[in-house]
């Protein structure tokens, strides 16, 4: 019944978002008592969220391992794991516009709480180490490399009726293969000396 109710779950919470679907509606589709969900998730709000733990665990177990590890970083890795959850599920972007972004989103706070408040600052402790290991340059601020390599995961499958038509995103794995080489090339090596300096202020 668990297994069912997430599957239903799975299917009409990224069609109509977490208001406009019912506990009764997910128990009709999932050929469940709606009591059920109650019973193994707490309610409607636990459901959802172990929806989403189903999706983005493989890349937060990921960043967990790493974290926990004494092996060097590797950045590929964390910049491949976010790439692929965010490709294999494009759902994902319809329900960060309409559950986390917008003003009255209601799983933002569940959604912050879950994953970047609790993944930031372990990738931050990643690249950090590898500030003081010599591995990345040392004038590197940690935060925003994290930010920009999330960024860089992130975006093009965010916004992928428009980046598939401009860009020809896709999220086969011929193009996350392309796409990883060119982004880790693009964090390593840049595009020329001094090509996107900053203005003085």
């Amino acid at each position: 019944m668990r297994q069912k109710l997430l599957g239903a779950a799975r299917e009409l919470f990224p069609r109509y978002g977490y208001r406009a679907v019912s506990s009764r509606q997910i128990g009709a589709a999932a050929g469940v008592n709606f009591a059920m969900i109650r019973y193994y998730f707490g309610g409607k709000p636990g459901l959802y969220r172990e929806m989403l733990h189903g999706v983005l665990r493989p890349a937060s177990a990921s960043l967990d391992d790493m974290s926990a590890s004494r092996a060097p970083i590797q950045l590929g890795d964390v910049l491949a794991s976010i790439t692929r959850s965010w490709a294999s599920n494009p759902w994902i972007a319809g329900f960060v516009v309409r559950e986390v972004l917008a003003p009255d989103g209601p799983m933002r706070a569940m959604f912050l709480r879950e994953f970047p408040e609790r993944l930031a600052p372990i990738v931050e402790r990643l690249v950090q180490g590898e500030i003081e290991a010599g591995k990345l340059r040392a004038d590197v601020d940690p935060q925003l490399l994290v930010l920009s390599l999330v960024s860089l995961a992130i975006f093009p499958f965010l916004a992928l009726p428009l980046t598939t038509r401009v860009f020809g995103v896709r999220n086969d794995d011929e193009f996350i293969a392309r796409f990883l080489r060119h982004t880790g090339d693009l964090l390593a090596l840049g595009v020329g000396p001094g090509a996107f300096r900053a203005p003085k202020p």
